[in-house]
């Protein structure tokens, strides 16, 4: 088992804005990437993760295909499911037909928002062993893919939204955690930066 680092965007920004490479050839160094994407989902837990997202900028991801269902809860048995592997994915066909839900990503850890992606769509890809496949997505699983998809091409979830859509996860007096538009979290941190440069004045 190799569980590996998941890189954050707050020191590893450059590299997760980079554009990954196709893979030329199957081979054992592949293969042993593709297990270290699955040990790594498996270990955090995590429905999906790109190369890059554990440093290695090849167009490789693995994703619990299935783990939600198509209202957005966690399917029977979800943490059972293991993380199917797709190299060199292609969209093949997307829809016009979007869904607006949520979003989040473990390479930018405290934050979530809701963005708009395609209720279905086509993609073809290979596994680790040489295989290629063809299959249709929809719902959750749909998302899923597109949101690995964007990694492979440097692009975040937070560039599909607008500021007013992204939140940021916050620890009340309660002690729950919640999420907190990030627009109304950024007033108050300058309402308290203010106040406390008036005092100290």
């Amino acid at each position: 088992m190799a569980v590996k680092k998941i890189l954050t965007l707050s020191r590893h920004e450059k590299l997760l804005r980079t554009k990954s490479e196709p893979i030329k050839r199957i081979t054992k160094q592949v293969r042993q990437l593709a297990q270290d994407i699955r040990d790594t989902i498996m270990a955090n837990p995590a429905v999906g993760l790109a190369a890059v997202q554990i440093g290695v900028p090849l167009r490789i991801f693995g994703a619990r295909i299935g783990y939600y269902n198509a209202d957005g809860t966690v399917a029977a048995k979800a943490d059972s499911i293991l993380p199917q592997i797709f190299i060199n994915p292609e969209l093949v066909a997307v829809s016009e037909e979007t869904e607006r839900d949520f979003d989040a990503c473990m390479s930018i850890p405290g934050m979530m928002g809701y963005t708009r992606r395609a209720k279905r769509l086509t993609l073809r890809w290979l596994d680790e062993n040489g295989v290629r496949y063809e299959g249709e997505f929809s719902a959750w699983d749909a998302r899923m893919i597109l949101h690995e998809c964007d990694h492979l091409e440097g692009i975040l979830f937070l560039d599909r939204l607008p500021l007013e859509d992204l939140y940021v996860y916050v620890r009340g007096e309660d002690g729950e955690t919640r999420p907190v538009p990030y627009l109304e979290v950024m007033r108050e941190a300058k309402a308290k930066t203010l106040a406390k440069l008036r005092a100290e004045a």
